[in-house]
């Protein structure tokens, strides 16, 4: 009878036990938790903080760079030195096969995994991939002239034992425009209030370089105040890019 006696009280010592420590680890009146239960109903399979802590959608994305105050000067205007595309060929093609079938083409497996096609008129570089991508780099030339070439490149891969070859979706993935603003720039002051978008590194790279997401592309921007503008498909948005940059070296002018 005692052992039972004792068993009980073991028993509702141990609930009591229990009952202490949950209401040492339940949160204080004064916690959001406790507002966020009161405020709104729990959603069966939602997890109780999200209504404790800001969603997405009501976060607002930071811009990078504020809307501009000065204008952009008539004499400043990108130009492009150089484009990028890419299309594809909707077939595997054999590298060895292009390699020995072109005259103007190299092929290193070891160096790297693509044949290497060139077109000395107009001047374009290709680069063609055994799954059927090809990318072409050319300079100064229009966008025709740029289609002209892949196109082009798409005929010596025909030639050259894959008549299955096609020519489709063709994009224009990037331009490479330049500009100089016509003032040197302090680049290691620009870095250090743009931290957050500058890197600037003279022990390993001379020229810093400037990062955005709206618009989503890249400056190089040199100390003779050149800057160089990546990552963009269209002319206007290179434009509107160095429109929205150019203020912000122009605060660093020495």
């Amino acid at each position: 009878a005692g052992g039972g006696s004792g068993v009980g009280d073991n028993g509702g010592g141990s609930e009591v036990d229990v009952d202490e420590l949950l209401g040492c680890l339940a949160p204080p009146p004064t916690s959001p938790l406790h507002v966020a239960k009161a405020g709104a109903k729990h959603v069966p399979g939602a997890s109780p903080l999200e209504s404790v802590l800001p969603s997405a959608a009501s976060v607002e994305p930071d811009k990078d760079l504020p809307e501009p105050q000065i204008e952009l000067p008539e004499d400043v205007r990108p130009v492009a030195f150089t484009k990028c595309c890419k299309f594809y060929l909707r077939c595997e093609v054999d590298l060895k096969t292009i390699s020995f079938g072109l005259r103007n083409c190299e092929y290193n497996p070891r160096k790297h995994g693509c044949v290497t096609v060139r077109l000395f008129e107009p001047r374009a570089t290709a680069l063609v991939a055994p799954g059927g991508s090809v990318k072409v780099v050319v300079g100064a030339l229009s966008d025709e002239m740029l289609k002209m070439s892949a196109k082009r490149v798409a005929r010596l891969i025909q030639r050259a034992g894959h008549p299955e070859a096609k020519f489709s979706s063709y994009t224009l993935t990037n331009i490479v425009a330049k500009a100089s603003l016509g003032f040197p720039i302090r680049l290691d002051a620009l870095a250090t209030k743009w931290r957050r978008n500058a890197v600037y590194e003279p022990e390993l790279y001379c020229n810093l370089v400037f990062r955005t997401r709206n618009p989503r592309c890249a400056y190089v921007i040199t100390v003779s105040g050149k800057v160089m503008i990546s990552g963009l498909r269209q002319m206007a948005d290179v434009e509107e890019a160095l429109r929205r940059i150019y203020p912000i070296c122009h605060d660093f002018k020495t």
